[in-house]
């Protein structure tokens, strides 16, 4: 993770003290017997604090803008020269025109350019410098920061550093050269941005759980937020209300008790944002390329023409797929069927293209589709899930999959690839690397004719009705889940996904 070399110089931030925990600012209070405040509002008060004028920019490298060389080459990607910068000043929004892709100031515009309606820095502690997280990093910390149920998420860098911050008071601890951490955002005004402006939420505690306040104190208490005034007061069944918006309390003003308040955005994941946001790679196609449906009985070569050849000497190329593309949808679409979207955050799909192995795996399938009818054609192929440690994944793009892995698993089927039809299943059977992110092959396998199968199994194959060899061996033939093959001839690494359990560390380095 590079420093954020801005477009402006960085400069400590001036923000308010936080309280390390919800806990401590209720120290010297007593809690508000039950009942809700929730009908009616009357005023607020403070005073709104004025937009600080743009800084003068320094120039950078060419091919480099506003961040830090290594964040350039983190963020920018896809077909279009994408270019970002980011203002060291709070007070500062997301640029909506340049999400929609409209911006006409480009680098002189006063506003955040950045990929997503919301971004995430932390502050080295030293120099006082703000710098982003990484790419995986800022999904993940959105995703968390949406649940209002999570009041804590825990951090780690490359150099093993770990912290916390807590989402209540933002406070960023014990996180080693760091000290403090921000979220930068676009507008919450539909006029401005129809398509995905941010929809915040206010919410009030009691007893532990966070309630949501109704219209009309909602709408007041997040406009008192968006003005930055000082606080906002209501009334409520006779009682009046006072809510310090910098320190996110809420007081009785008749009995002095006192709640916790926040509020909280409304999460918007990538694919609900791919249609207007033109901050992504936009490389799209109507329909599926033919080749990748594993019903189309397709057997020339490879599918994705936009996938350049290798290089002389190199053995395979790796592409990202654009989330605009039809087969992004589709993977994960594929993958969240067992693996919940609650649960896992898909970082990245890509396209493997080795033509040794794709022309290897062609012949053998027009070899085995002369033996099958129509119908058998269609079931022919199918798309399945590997799981794979990171150290494995450039063996497997090189030489494809290896039938001796299998002994790193308990072989219960037999001898060969292990391959399933559930992305949970694929996942048990793979590892985190440090950083917390872990790899899934969506794999062509050609199954063809399949028999139950059981540890003693090795070639040659058993025997299916009819006097034929299956081709492959499964866990059941009432509910098969498991497919293995002992020749990889008859499989494909085509779809590789990498994803985060939203459970681990954010990793903001990775």
């Amino acid at each position: 993770m590079g420093q954020n070399n801005s477009t402006e110089l960085p400069n400590p931030l001036k923000t308010s003290a936080a309280p390390s925990s919800p806990q401590q600012e209720l120290d010297s209070s007593q809690e508000e017997p039950s009942g809700s405040p929730q009908t009616s509002a009357s005023s607020a008060s403070g005073s709104t604090i004025p937009r600080s004028p743009p800084q003068k920019r320094r120039r950078t490298a060419k091919g480099e803008t506003s961040q830090s060389q290594k964040e350039t080459g983190m963020y920018l990607g896809g077909d279009s020269e994408m270019r970002f910068h980011i203002h060291p000043r709070d007070g500062i929004k997301i640029c909506d025109h340049f999400l929609l892709g409209h911006c006409t100031q480009r680098e002189s515009c006063p506003l955040h350019h950045t990929r997503y309606p919301y971004h995430w820095q932390i502050r080295q502690r030293d120099s006082k410098a703000w710098q982003s997280v990484s790419e995986s990093a800022q999904r993940h910390l959105e995703k968390l920061y949406c649940d209002t149920g999570k009041e804590q998420i825990k951090f780690v860098d490359k150099d093993g550093a770990v912290g916390s911050i807590f989402l209540h008071s933002m406070k960023l601890v014990c996180f080693g050269p760091y000290d403090k951490v921000r979220r930068l955002s676009n507008t919450s005004d539909p006029k401005e941005n129809p398509h995905f402006p941010t929809e915040w939420a206010a919410y009030w505690n009691r007893s532990g759980n966070w309630k949501k306040y109704e219209e009309p104190i909602s709408q007041g208490l997040l406009a008192a937020y968006e003005q930055d005034k000082d606080s906002y007061s209501f009334e409520h069944q006779g009682h009046f209300f006072t809510v310090d918006v910098k320190r996110r309390v809420q007081r009785n003003r008749d009995k002095g008790y006192v709640r916790l308040v926040q509020r909280r955005p409304a999460y918007r994941s990538l694919l609900s944002m791919v249609p207007h946001l033109r901050t992504l790679p936009r490389r799209t196609w109507g329909t599926d390329i033919l080749g990748e449906n594993p019903r189309d009985g397709y057997c020339g070569s490879y599918p994705a023409a936009s996938v350049p050849k290798p290089a002389d000497g190199q053995a395979f190329l790796k592409m990202e797929v654009a989330p605009t593309e039809v087969a992004y949808h589709r993977v994960c679409a594929l993958f969240h069927q067992t693996l919940s979207e609650e649960k896992t955050l898909v970082l990245g799909v890509y396209r493997i293209r080795n033509d040794d192995l794709w022309e290897k795996y062609a012949r053998q399938k027009a070899a085995m589709s002369q033996a099958c009818s129509l119908q058998e054609k269609h079931q022919l192929e199918k798309h399945l899930f590997y799981g794979s440690a990171a150290d494995f994944l450039e063996p497997i793009c090189q030489k494809n999959f290896d039938p001796s892995f299998s002994r790193l698993q308990a072989p219960i089927y037999g001898k060969g690839c292990y391959f399933s039809k559930s992305a949970l299943y694929s996942h048990r059977h793979g590892l985190a690397c440090k950083a917390g992110l872990r790899y899934m092959f969506l794999a062509k396998v050609l199954v063809g004719k399949t028999a139950v199968g059981n540890k003693l199994f090795r070639r040659p194959l058993p025997v299916v009705p009819g006097g034929q060899l299956c081709n492959s061996r499964v866990n059941s033939k009432s509910n098969t889940q498991v497919y293995v093959v002992s020749d990889n001839c008859q499989c494909y690494p085509y779809f590789l996904i990498k994803y985060k359990m939203l459970s681990d560390p954010v990793a903001v380095d990775d």
